[in-house]
């Protein structure tokens, strides 16, 4: 057992000190503590009062003076989860805060945030965000997506989306219809403009939700990236707009 270990696990360093010296002396009173690890005796008995608080000590007066005796290092594994909880609390609190954080950051700042993603499980993770935002989906499809990601993957993606009651406006150029239909797009919630196959040929998907705008290049980069900024979001919807819009008013052939 050193110091590090027990920093590691939520202690500061004089916390450490002080039970590593009353595990190797059994029991230490105040003066003797402070004597042992160099710190006032005012200190010392601060604490020696900490460690009970931590359940890695007992208090107990013996002949009108306090001694101080520590726990079973056993202890010691029930800090560390409890450590563990706190943050996972810490953690959650963060998650729960970050939407309104963000929306100030964006508002007084020009400044987007983005991250970036590469190869299989990047772009699964970059799918996986547009159900954790659960915002309605608004995306020029790329013909090109089914040679990285299988179609039994878009299966489940597209039934987790319509159970969360996401609807996703789409501007589709394949010319595969097998996979999709009326009923379909009614099933999944997808309302959906075809477009000619020759408009839109690129490897590249761009899909706006809520504030966030990714962007996905399939083929043999594999890579993606999530621009979080609310400006940039509703510039897409709008680009979007008017992509559906021409695309409504252009001549079939």
């Amino acid at each position: 057992m050193d110091v590090a270990t027990l920093v590691s696990l939520g202690l500061n360093e004089t916390q450490a000190r002080a039970y590593i010296a009353q595990v190797k002396h059994g029991s230490v009173t105040p003066p003797q503590l402070a004597s042992l690890i160099g710190i006032t005796r005012t200190n010392a008995y601060a604490v020696l009062d900490q460690l009970v608080e931590l359940g890695l000590g007992r208090k107990q007066e013996i002949k009108k003076k306090l001694v101080y005796r520590p726990e079973n290092p056993v202890a010691l594994e029930q800090l560390a989860r409890k450590s563990r909880q706190q943050a996972l609390e810490r953690e959650r609190t963060v998650q729960a805060a970050l939407p309104t954080l963000l929306n100030y950051f964006y508002t007084f700042s020009e400044q987007p945030g983005i991250k970036f993603y590469q190869g299989v499980e990047g772009i699964k993770e970059i799918y996986n965000d547009t159900l954790r935002t659960n915002k309605d989906i608004y995306v020029v499809r790329s013909p090109h997506d089914q040679d990285l990601m299988s179609l039994d993957f878009y299966i489940r993606y597209k039934e987790r989306r319509a159970k969360q009651g996401i609807t996703t406006h789409m501007l589709n150029s394949s010319t595969d219809t097998s996979q999709w239909n009326a009923e379909s797009d009614k099933k999944f919630r997808i309302d959906r403009l075809p477009i000619k196959p020759q408009d839109y040929t690129s490897k590249v998907e761009l899909s706006t939700y809520g504030d966030k705008t990714s962007i996905i290049s399939f083929g043999e980069e594999a890579i993606g990236m999530i621009i979080e900024s609310p400006q940039v979001a509703e510039a897409m919807r709008q680009l979007f707009a008017l992509a559906a819009a021409g695309a409504q008013a252009a001549p079939r052939e």
